[in-house]
């Protein structure tokens, strides 16, 4: 399908642009010069594989998404009232959702592998990079609940705010008890995994969470054993939710 082609080329290219963006700017989103050594120092940090990356999860995304929430297409029945001489369809996507989806995926790919490499690397999920994603997705929720006709733009949103309402509950709790739970870091990146994730499925956000804690989970008690120290090893939380992000949102359609 043509549609469902440029579907995927519009959001590889908005990933690509907005990761060569962030890869070229890493002075003014850390603002640090020692984060910014150890970062930019590392073999991890390779700008064009970061944006290679950012394309290929793009398109990855875009290939699987539900189509039918996001490519516009003539309603697939139509009823008409004699009564009051009005005809009714079913919610099907415009021009708006389509632009509004691809954005949404693409920033989403963009960000994913310089926040997985810098969280990793320096522990830091930079808010000079997570504050503009969450208004940016923000703007594109509100925007497709106003004025467009996919349904699954109220759903984003409450994820999102559902999410970081969450997330931000237990770091205090973690604050309050004095153990350690989550960074304010993650609380932020929550808005933006239950969001995106939100678009493929109202489920979605559910099965990422719950991917997320098993990956964060294997990876700790890989990393305790190896450091042969499970209490005191401590891991980056930012990797395992925008991991479980894009392979939780992409399997929920077909585990639910």
């Amino acid at each position: 399908m043509v549609a469902h082609a440029l579907f995927i080329a519009v959001t590889a290219v908005i990933a690509g642009g907005l990761a060569a963006l962030l890869v070229a700017t890493p002075a003014r989103w850390l603002a640090d010069d020692a984060d910014l050594t150890a970062l930019t120092g590392s073999r991890a940090f390779r700008p064009s594989l970061l944006i290679l990356a950012a394309v290929a999860l793009a398109a990855a995304a875009a290939a699987l998404f539900p189509i039918d929430q996001a490519i516009p297409h003539p309603p697939e029945w139509t009823a008409h009232a004699p009564g009051s001489g009005t005809t009714l369809t079913p919610p099907h996507p415009t021009g708006i959702d389509f632009a509004l989806t691809s954005l949404s995926l693409g920033a989403g790919a963009a960000a994913t592998p310089v926040l997985f490499v810098t969280d990793l690397l320096i522990r830091r999920l930079p808010d000079r990079i997570v504050y503009p994603l969450i208004a940016l997705l923000g703007a594109a929720f509100i925007t497709g609940i106003l004025v467009g006709n996919s349904t699954l733009w109220w759903f984003a949103l409450l994820g999102a705010v559902v999410g970081i309402l969450l997330f931000g509950a237990i770091h205090l709790v973690g604050r309050l008890v004095r153990k350690p739970t989550m960074g304010l870091g993650d609380v932020k990146l929550a808005f933006v995994v239950a969001g995106v994730s939100g678009l493929f499925s109202p489920w979605a956000p559910l099965v990422v969470l719950l991917l997320s804690v098993l990956i964060a989970g294997i990876w700790a008690l890989i990393a305790g054993l190896r450091a042969h120290d499970l209490k005191a090893t401590t891991i980056p939380f930012g990797p395992a939710m925008l991991s479980g992000l894009w392979l939780g949102s992409v399997g929920a359609p077909f585990v639910l």
